[in-house]
């Protein structure tokens, strides 16, 4: 949905706050992945502990920016940054860690295609800020597509804690399937984000 830029409080909120703090919990994440710890199990455990806790403030700065209208335009840009910091760097640091070398390459190629949507997207984003001060928040398939991203990598931490012997049917499925949905979902609401804000880069304009 495009909104038009307009001041709704303190840029320095609690749901800000939280973004921000979404943000600072990726390095650690990202060095939890890297590590290679002699007990994997509990290396993973950890790691979607931190990933969840990072996933859930994105869940509840929004909420509470909405119910207590603290909305601001600087939440609304540092917010789907934040978003992207987190999927994109444990993807990136999966495919750089031994632990999940059996998935490393899907995993890649996953991260390939988000980034190539989000590159894209954020490019519309700007331009339609540029043009006449749009703010162009997620829209439904969007924020789908988080919370999916979000279960998919939690199941990634976790599969081989739950199941052994190479997760699910030994080939580790679950963490294929839900990966693939996920890349099915992001490149679905990139098309609907171009088609719906296309006019902003119409080169008939």
């Amino acid at each position: 949905m495009a909104e038009k830029r307009k001041s709704t409080g303190r840029v320095f909120n609690i749901p800000n706050l939280l973004t921000l703090t979404r943000i600072g919990l990726v390095p650690p994440i990202i060095i939890f992945i890297l590590i290679q710890w002699s007990n994997k199990d509990v290396c993973n455990i950890i790691t979607a502990v931190l990933f969840l806790i990072a996933a859930l403030t994105d869940l509840f700065d929004g909420a509470i920016a909405r119910s207590t209208n603290q909305v601001t335009d600087f939440g609304k840009f540092l917010d789907p940054i934040a978003d992207k910091m987190l999927i994109l760097g444990t993807l990136i640091a999966i495919a750089g860690s031994d632990r999940f070398a059996y998935i490393r390459l899907f995993v890649v190629i996953c991260a390939c295609i988000i980034l190539l949507r989000e590159l894209a997207i954020t490019s519309i984003r700007m331009v339609a800020s540029n043009h006449d001060g749009t703010v162009i928040s997620a829209n439904f398939l969007g924020k789908m597509k988080t919370v999916v991203s979000v279960a998919s990598l939690i199941v990634v931490f976790t599969e081989e804690v739950i199941f052994r012997n190479g997760g699910l049917f030994g080939v580790h499925l679950l963490s294929y399937i839900m990966l693939s949905v996920t890349v099915l979902l992001t490149v679905l609401s990139g098309v609907v984000y171009v088609k719906k804000y296309f006019s902003y880069i119409d080169p008939r304009r």
